[in-house]
């Protein structure tokens, strides 16, 4: 199991860090809004999440799809790999928007 989430991890590192900057370029574009603005924004930011989820789910597949040979031979499907990415990355997503509200509350 411990491979399998590392196998995991390092799938999600190639293109994590752009799941991730994307969405946060964006919120600092509409002005980095925070407290009740931000309640607002956070169910369009996790649209754009899903949207740029298909994006690479859909670039991937077509692009890179040698590369999942590698996975195969560790026993785990292409289903899995985007399964534990997706959850990974809305994860953090997750932490990070509750970083920004807690920190906006606390430097009030």
């Amino acid at each position: 199991m411990k491979t399998k989430l590392h196998l995991s991890a390092i799938f999600y590192r190639s293109f994590g860090f752009y799941l991730w900057a994307i969405p946060m370029a964006a919120w600092r574009a509409l002005g980095c809004p925070t407290a009740r603005n931000l309640y607002v924004l956070i169910p369009a930011l996790v649209l754009f999440k899903f949207f740029l989820q298909g994006i690479t789910i859909y670039i991937f597949r077509r692009r890179y799809a040698h590369l999942f040979f590698f996975y195969a031979n560790a026993n785990l499907s292409q289903r899995q790999l985007f399964t534990a990415a997706f959850v990974a990355d809305f994860v953090l997503f997750s932490l990070s928007m509750s970083i920004i509200q807690l920190a906006s509350e606390w430097i009030r």
